[in-house]
């Protein structure tokens, strides 16, 4: 840090006045790449402003500022204050360098330090003459094993042989459950559509459904028996119709007698129950549950008269010798 120097400044550095600047070093002697403190003490007057001035990075060539601090502030009277500053100085270049550039901004003059020091710097020493006392490089170090550092690895195993079992476990009784309950079914005879139908009939009735308001669910039920009773016996895919789609399929398969005019009274009856909040009177809910028996028993009577001639045919034809 270059500075201007006004008379008045020159004049404080040769006689000082109450300012002092003292410097000393830790010790005078140091290995290259070794650090050391200069410790700088600044006395001035308690009514100026004081700053140390020190160069940025370089206090002299070869002689490298790594940090400077204020460690200690003494009250020396009413008139003088002392502030202590720690200078931490390396050097990379073996040399005797004498320290300069040290100096205190006191108001508006600058004072710099009478003494000047003395660094010696000095290469590390070689025994070129006994080199076996020098360790080779060593090989690359491997830290110790211990194996609770290993504990989460172990665990993570576990924990996927576990899941395994579990999932073996699990779809082996699964597989065992399915098996079970496909022979439960194989032995479970399948009813004929006439007494499934009227199995079911029987049952809706049995649980006053419609006694107990719940018009929708008995009449979501009822249709299903009839749409489950039609399929069954005539192959029609009700179960994916509508109301309507199915009388058309029926009058198209079966014909148009009596009994359709009484499957279009139910059906519509319903989907008005289901789907328009009607509320049917406990005569009708009756009624055409009565119908719907009927309309069971009628088309089971259809059904007959070619089962009889089916069972005929089988009979004649088993009777007659090749």
């Amino acid at each position: 840090m270059a500075l201007l120097l006004t008379p008045l400044s020159l004049l404080a550095m040769e006689d000082g006045g109450e300012v002092r600047i003292i410097p000393t070093l830790e010790r005078s002697a140091i290995l290259i790449g070794e650090q050391v403190k200069l410790n700088v003490k600044v006395v001035y007057p308690r009514s100026e402003m004081m700053r140390l001035v020190l160069p940025e990075d370089t206090l002299v060539s070869g002689v490298e500022i790594i940090e400077s601090q204020l460690v200690d502030s003494t009250m020396i009277n009413d008139r003088l204050q002392e502030l202590i500053y720690d200078v931490v100085l390396t050097s990379f270049d073996s040399a005797n360098y004498q320290l300069r550039n040290i100096s205190a901004l006191v108001g508006d003059s600058l004072y710099t330090a009478g003494d000047q020091l003395s660094l010696v710097v000095n290469t590390v020493p070689v025994d070129l003459e006994h080199p076996d006392q020098y360790a080779d490089i060593k090989g690359q170090w491997k830290p110790p094993f211990v194996w609770q550092d290993y504990l989460i690895y172990l665990y993570i195993i576990l924990a996927i042989i576990a899941l395994g079992v579990a999932t073996y476990f699990l779809v082996r009784y699964l597989k065992k459950r399915k098996k079970s309950v496909d022979e439960v079914r194989e032995e479970v005879p399948l009813l004929d559509p006439y007494e499934e139908a009227i199995q079911s009939v029987a049952s809706l009735k049995s649980e006053e459904l419609w006694q107990q308001n719940r018009v929708k669910e008995y009449y979501t039920r009822l249709t299903d028996i009839l749409r489950r009773y039609i399929f069954r016996v005539y192959g029609i895919t009700t179960l994916d119709m509508t109301s309507a789609e199915i009388l058309e399929a029926f009058k198209s398969q079966v014909g148009r007698d009596k009994m359709y005019t009484e499957l279009v009274r139910i059906l519509e009856t319903a989907d008005l129950a289901k789907f328009a909040k009607y509320q049917p009177a406990s005569d009708e809910n009756i009624s055409l549950l009565s119908a719907s028996v009927a309309f069971i028993e009628a088309q089971r009577e259809a059904q007959r008269p070619s089962e009889t001639t089916e069972e005929k045919s089988v009979e004649e034809g088993g009777g007659v010798e090749p």
